[in-house]
Order: structure tokens, then sequence, then C-alpha cells
């Protein structure tokens, strides 16, 4: 905390904003006269000690010096050795914004007023897109806006919106931009006011460099909240900077004291741990509906699995039909967005009930399973030298769900001579199991077939995927970090792929504090001992935000069953509201680089690192 040393002037102090400035913080302040304000700057090396102050020579462009009457809301920002302040001015009961613009940081003349642009904008210091200026700002939702001249904006549709049962679920207004090695860091206020207290906490979102509205990773949680009385004690959010490894955040009070906090995480990467890219949705979602006429797919198609072979990839999906059973259709895409080929009829249906007995008991569930009365729900493939191995959920309308195991030679599956052999039950009888998949080789010379991913990895291993025998008991927990985003972890997605990472796994899990919306994750899993973790994103690669995703059978769903990689993307198939399946893609490069780049230490969590602070 620190406040004018002028006892007798105190009041007429007026912080204004503070902004970093290359190596440096910058602060702004006014000092009111009868003739208007004066505006004075101060620079510091650390954020807390400032040096001396120097007044600004504000001039209009006819070169008569600015009287800065009723004047708010200043902004500093700057580009190569230009350096800009922007401000609002009521003028006949109107108000103007205005920009100055100087080349020593002292001498400034105003170069445009009656700007056509929200007082609440942030301007990104020293970055231009496409030769443009760019800002951030909020009205309800957050916006981008570019201009080349500083007078003409054009500004983008909402990126980021309010987020119900989170701590943005307010209306979002941008109160500072910063630029870190990984992209633009915009920090946003969302406020909640109940009776005389008004409790303010500010967010932070990352955008791409190269896509300044493309979200990169937005905080589930505030990194500075603070709940005040505000009719004594009212906060105006002053600004932001970054000096080495910490993010100084600062705020005004009442008696125009300014107060900072120091949150230490490690700016050099980001204000966060690591995490993945979200995967892009296909701008024609969903690639398969329903099929009226056909009456075993006529209500829902969902969940496929992928297998990328012979330059196409096919799909198995699973599909409902007007009897309730549940059933595997068959699509094929050369490009893997479009779909080429699609059969009128089922390619794999559920043979006779799969029963496993204990001694003379069979156990008898009431449970309703994904949609359906009955059949085979979810598959999973995995292609293992000559042949096809396929994993599902086997349920007969009356024992719980268990997970099966059937295969076909490679031959027949291109052939479409659906020869599937006879399927066995590979759970354990009496257990709900579902989401379990077969590596695509073999882990130290067994087949590893994948069967729960929490409280930990766990793996079967065994000399032969043929055999009658295979029964494997898994015993998984939903998990216990409360603090991230996957506290309750359903299972594993799609089979796990091979990178020059590791194996990457996608997985399905959902947060508490946005209970029953099904989210993807993304991890790493070490080649040769896949039960250890590498890497594993923090935040979700993919929720359900779109329409198709929200008004189904189950709506806030996206389950992913099949993922391939053609060329140089991950393209991943997945169910929306179980009712219609749809694709997304991103770079595989990208989306590795971003999972496994080590920009924070991954042993200390970002609330943890909240709650560290000075």
């Amino acid at each position: 905390m620190f406040k004018s040393k002028n006892k007798q002037n105190f009041h007429e102090l007026y912080p204004l904003t503070i902004a970093n400035y290359k190596q440096r913080i910058v602060l702004l302040y006014g000092i009111k006269t009868i003739f208007g304000m004066s505006i004075f700057l101060s620079q510091s090396k650390d954020g807390i000690n400032f040096s001396k102050k120097y007044e600004l020579d504000i001039t209009s462009k006819n070169g008569k010096k600015e009287r800065l009457l009723n004047c708010n809301t200043f902004s500093f920002f700057y580009y190569g050795n230009e350096y800009y302040l922007m401000y609002s001015q009521i003028i006949r009961r109107q108000e103007q914004i205005r920009i100055a613009k100087s080349k020593d940081l002292l001498h400034f003349k105003v170069v445009e007023k009656n700007v056509q642009l929200s007082k609440t904008i942030a301007v990104v210091s020293n970055y231009k897109y496409k030769q443009n200026f760019l800002a951030y700002y909020g009205h309800q939702s957050i916006y981008v806006t570019a201009s080349n001249n500083l007078i003409q904006w054009h500004k983008s549709g909402a990126l980021l919106s309010p987020r119900a049962n989170h701590f943005d679920e307010g209306n979002l207004e941008v109160v500072s931009t910063l630029t870190v090695e990984r992209g633009i860091l915009v920090l946003y206020q969302s406020k909640n006011t109940k009776e005389k207290n008004t409790t303010v906490k500010i967010g932070v979102a990352l955008f791409s460099f190269n896509k300044p509205y493309d979200l990169i990773w937005r905080s589930e949680v505030p990194i500075w909240e603070e709940t005040v009385d505000r009719e004594k004690f009212p906060t105006r959010f002053l600004g932001s900077a970054i000096i080495g490894e910490s993010l100084l955040v600062y705020w005004v009070s009442a008696k125009n004291e300014i107060f900072s906090k120091n949150i230490n995480i490690v700016s050099s990467g980001l204000a966060y741990p690591k995490n993945a890219k979200p995967l892009k949705k296909h701008f024609d979602n969903p690639i398969i509906k329903p099929k009226k006429n056909n009456r075993w797919e006529r209500e829902a198609t969902f969940n496929p699995a992928a297998l990328y072979l012979e330059n196409k990839i096919h799909l198995l999906y699973r599909a409902i039909g007007e009897n309730g059973i549940s059933v595997f259709g068959y699509a094929s895409s050369r490009t893997g967005f479009t779909i080429d080929e699609r059969l009128k009829q089922p390619i794999f249906s559920p043979p006779k009930p799969l029963r496993k007995v204990e001694g003379k008991k069979t156990v008898v569930s009431s449970y309703a399973s994904g949609g359906s009365w009955a059949g085979c729900e979810d598959p999973r493939i995995t292609q293992i030298g000559s042949r096809v191995y396929m994993t599902y959920v086997s349920f007969n309308g009356n024992e719980p769900p268990g997970v099966a195991l059937t295969s076909i030679s490679v031959k027949d599956f291109l052939n479409k001579v659906w020869k599937w052999k006879h399927p066995v039950l590979i759970s354990k009888p009496g257990e709900i199991q579902k989401n379990w998949m077969i590596f695509p080789e073999k882990i130290n010379g067994k087949f590893a077939i994948l069967h729960s991913i929490t409280p930990k990895i766990a793996i079967e291993y065994t000399d032969d995927l043929d055999s009658q025998d295979i029964v494997i008991e898994s015993k998984k927990s939903p998990g216990n970090d409360e603090h991230r985003w996957d506290n309750v972890v359903r299972g594993a997605g799609a089979p796990p792929l091979k990178t020059k990472y590791g194996w990457l796994i996608l997985y399905h899990a959902m947060d508490k504090r946005d209970p029953n919306r099904y989210k993807v994750g993304a991890m790493i899993l070490d080649y040769d001992n896949p039960q250890k973790i590498l890497h594993r994103s923090l935040y979700p690669v993919l929720e359900p935000s779109e329409k198709y995703e929200n008004e189904g059978a189950k709506s806030g769903v996206v389950y992913v069953c099949g993922a391939v990689i053609k060329d140089d993307m991950l393209i991943v198939y997945y169910g929306g509201a179980d009712s219609v399946v749809c694709v997304a893609s991103e770079n595989i490069d990208e989306f590795l680089e971003d999972l496994t780049k080590e920009v924070a230490d991954e042993e200390l969590s970002l609330l943890e690192k909240i709650n560290n602070l000075n």
C-alpha cells in the first residue's frame, strides 16, 4: 500500500491508471486545481517504490494546453517508441473519448478526439494484429476490436460470456491487458452486489497472438476478489503489470489509497499450469444425424468409434431405434469431416445376452443405460496387426452393463463382411463398467487393456486377447481434487494415440461447480509405463457449448469414443447430447506442444498460487 505523502493535499490526489511500460511500471495520477487537472507520471522497477514524479504536458492539436476538466477513465499504452494516453472528457454534457500521443513520455498532443469507442476499452501495448491496434472491452460479454488509425474500430462477436455457477456469472468488464510469452492476457472483473456490499472478482483469459479472437485458456477461479461496503468503501481497479515472476494487481480505495497484491506465478510461461489447446468444432456439425426412415437408427446416432485405415476414416456409431435397442452403424470419410458413405443396415447387433454367473446367482438391476433398454453401446476400435478389436458396453436389460470384447479381421472389416467373433464379457459380473479400451500395440510384450483412469491409471496385461478367460476387476473412484475442473472423473474416451511425447488419452469428467455437464480433458501417458501420467491439461479441451450439444436426449454432453491423427491434424469424434455425431480438430503439433509445455511447477496448482498472495 502507498499513498500521498502530502497530508494537506491528500484528497486532491487522484490515481488514474497503472500499466506496464517495457521493463517498468508507469503510474499516472492527477491533482485537481481550479484550472482543471494536472497529470503526473512516476515509474517503478518493482511496482512498489516509485521514482520522482514528472508533470505531463498535454496540448490540443492547435498547440493550446488542455485544461482536462471533467476527465476520467484514463488508460496508457505504447507501441515501439510512441506512447498513448486515452481518456474520456465530458464536453457540453456529452462524453468524448480522446487520444493523446507522445514521443518522450512527457509531452503529449491530442491526435484524436470524440473517438467512437467504449471508455472501458483496454488497448494491448506494443502489439499489432495485421498492422492494427488491438483492444478488448466488456459489455456484459467480452469483445475484441481492431483499428489501423485509432479512429475507426471494428469489433468481433462475443469472445467470453458470463458462466452460470462460476465466479464470473455477472456482467464482464475488461480491466487490463498484458502480453506474455504465450499470448495476450486479458484481466476482467465481474461484480456481485447484495444489499450494501459489492464483491468484485478478477478473472483471467488468454488469447492467441496469431488469432487474438482465439481463446486458449480461461481461469476457473478468480485471481483476486474483495467484498466492500459500496457506500463507504468503494473500490476501483487501477491496473496490472508483470514484473519478473509476479503478476501485480492494483486498486484504489474511497480515500484514494492505492493497494497492491503480488500473485506469485510464472509470468514467462503464463499465469497457469500447462494446458492443451481447446479443440475446434467443425462448422457443419453434427455430421451424422438420426434417419427417420431407418427404424434401427430413428431415435439417436452418437458416440462413434474411429479407425484410420487405408486412407479412410471408418466410424462405428451407436444407434437407437424405435424399439429402444442399441446397435452399431457404419459410416466413413476420406477428409475426416464429410461423410462419404453410410450403410443402410447395422453392422453389429447385440448377440444373445452375455452373462457370467458367479455360483448360481446373477445380479438383477433396474439400471437404464444410455437411453436404450438393451443392446451394445459406446464402441472403441483398435487395430493390432491383422485384426480389429472392439470393446463395447454390453447391456441385456436385466444385469448391470459391463464391457465386452470382440474382433474381426482387417480384410473382412475393409470389405464390409461383418464376421465378428462371438464377444465375451471381460468385466466382473455385477459391476457397472464402461469406458474400457485397448492400446494399439503391445506394451512390454503384452496386450494392454485400459480399464480405469481414477484414482490412478489401471491397465490389465494379457498374452492373448482371444482368450475366453479374461475377467478384469476394475476399481475406480471419482477423484478428490476439488479445485480442479475434473473433480468427478467418468473415464477414458478414445483409445490411446501414439505421439512423440507418449500415449495421448482423451477422457470425460465433470465439475461439481458445473454439475451434469460432461467435458473432455487430455493427458499424456509414458510409453513403457502407461500407468505414469506425464502431462495433463488443467482445463477442458472440449465443452458442451453448442445447441447440438445441449438439445437432445441428454443436455450438456460431449462424449468421445474415437480419435485419429491424419496428416497433421488430431481429429476427434464425439456424441452431442446423446443424439448426434460431431467432430472437432486441432493441429496435432500445436495441441501437444501446449499440453506438454512446462510453464509452471506442476506440483503447485493455480489455486494454491492464488492462496499464497503476498
